[in-house]
């Protein structure tokens, strides 16, 4: 895997690691870290008929009790909750 580049802008970071043909990733990949949430942002080669989609993945990495708002394309937003005393 490249080496990934750094970015720093005001609380968050952006890093970007560069596709390798090996890894059969059309992309490079992008993860934001911003308020204890981590967003992951690549293309994938395959999933399920389609080819080349994207893909993207939310990791809540905030160990205290609390709530996590998602909304995908205006869809509504979904709660999901952390519960009282568990880490991820």
């Amino acid at each position: 895997m490249p080496d990934p580049e750094l970015h720093r802008i005001r609380d968050a970071s952006i890093t970007v690691v560069d596709t390798s043909p090996k890894d059969n990733i059309p992309s490079d990949a992008y993860e934001i870290q911003v308020f204890g949430v981590s967003i992951l942002i690549r293309r994938r080669a395959q999933w399920g008929p389609e080819t080349d989609a994207t893909y993207v993945h939310l990791d809540d990495q905030t160990k205290e009790p609390g709530l996590l708002l998602v909304e995908v394309n205006n869809g509504g937003k979904h709660e999901y909750r952390r519960p009282h005393g568990v880490s991820s």
